[in-house]
């Protein structure tokens, strides 16, 4: 018998090879996804990359022309089979809490149960007001009567009240201010651990997708860049678009000489730097470059050593100075100094730092 920890997760949701087409304008492109059951997932994007379009396919609002999706082992959505969305069991939270007006803060919670003829439990929809920080003597009260965090957390409860099979979050924290924001995006990470739903989590704010994602998903126009622990992500990212989301980051392009066990060898400033590669650079001639701040090493390093570059700017940045180089060759890259002084600086790459990627025009346009 294998051990339990042997044992394959669960898988909560899986999207496959999923296509959409709104308007002549195709928005999804083979977007294929696995997210194990429990789990809490973030899609991150910009405006327009298909996050909230992947969300209502889920949630059976748009019907996909290519490829399947599948809820806890169900097919809800592929060619010749289409559950409609009452019967998929999904929770909902929405930008806007959307409670009713009309409705009391516990009937607000107590409405999915009704609406699917299930036991009206209100000692747990009390409950999980209660551990919602919504006060006893609130439960009686309308929507309008709560402040904006308070009725997130309603939402909340409301979708979750009924043991979905998962729920779907559509920039839940976005209207809220920055305080009251963070203060839900903790508990947000709690709840739905202590209560092992699986939760899809759509967002444009990289630091509260990492902070909240076991799994990050990054669209880019409308394709599917990456899947990944917020680790992977910003340590290996697939594209620049992906690099980007993880904060300071510019792209440079050498000549590969020569690959080996994960690393590339590349010639750039007249310096042989070993960097650890992409799997897809395998047989490239020319590769992109990652470079952080953190990359970067310019203080103390003797001025015989290492390539020199410019200091065209400098700012002060957590308690440090952020550079701006300009490289002899016109290129950009950034480091962190205990100096903010504009000039000629020798630099140096540091060991197993950077990332390499294959070369691609839109990594070129971007950077």
């Amino acid at each position: 018998m294998p051990s339990e920890a042997a044992l394959p997760a669960e898988i909560g949701l899986e999207v496959e090879k999923l296509g959409i087409e709104l308007g002549g304008r195709q928005v999804l492109r083979e977007v294929s996804l696995r997210q194990e059951r429990g789990s809490y997932a973030c899609l991150l994007g910009e405006s327009g990359s298909g996050k909230s379009t992947l969300l209502a396919a889920i949630a059976g609002l748009l019907r996909p022309q290519q490829g399947s999706i599948r809820l806890c082992g169900e097919t809800v959505a592929a060619p010749g089979v289409w559950l409609a969305p009452e019967r998929r069991q999904i929770g909902m939270v929405f930008q806007d809490a959307a409670l009713w007006p009309h409705l009391s803060i516990l009937d607000n919670v107590l409405y999915p149960l009704r609406a699917r003829r299930l036991p009206v439990d209100r000692k747990r929809a009390q409950a999980l007001l209660e551990r919602m920080g919504i006060p006893v003597a609130a439960i009686k009260r309308r929507p309008h009567e709560l402040s904006g965090g308070q009725q997130q957390r309603v939402a909340i409860a409301r979708a979750i009240i009924a043991n979905p099979r998962i729920v779907l979050l559509d920039e839940p924290l976005s209207a809220l201010d920055h305080g009251v924001r963070e203060n839900l995006r903790e508990f947000l990470h709690g709840v739905f651990r202590d209560e092992g739903i699986t939760a899809l989590h759509v967002t444009h704010d990289p630091g509260e997708a990492f902070y909240l994602g076991q799994r990050v998903g990054v669209l880019h126009n409308g394709r599917l860049e990456q899947w990944d622990s917020p680790e992977g992500l910003y340590q290996q990212p697939a594209s620049f678009a992906v690099a980007k989301l993880g904060g300071a980051v510019r792209a440079v392009q050498a000549p590969v000489l020569e690959q080996q066990a994960g690393h590339a060898l590349l010639l750039w400033e007249g310096q042989r730097l070993t960097v650890p590669a992409a799997r897809s650079l395998h047989g490239a001639s020319r590769a992109t470059l990652l470079l952080r701040p953190g990359d970067i090493e310019v203080d103390d390093i003797d001025p015989s050593q290492g390539a020199r570059a410019e200091v065209r700017h400098a700012h002060w940045h957590d308690g440090r100075y952020l550079l701006a180089l300009q490289s002899s060759d016109g290129q950009e890259l950034l480091a962190y100094s205990r100096r903010g002084d504009l000039g000629p600086r020798p630099w140096k790459l540091r060991p197993q730092h950077g990332w390499c990627i294959p070369q691609t025009a839109t990594t070129q346009e971007e950077s």
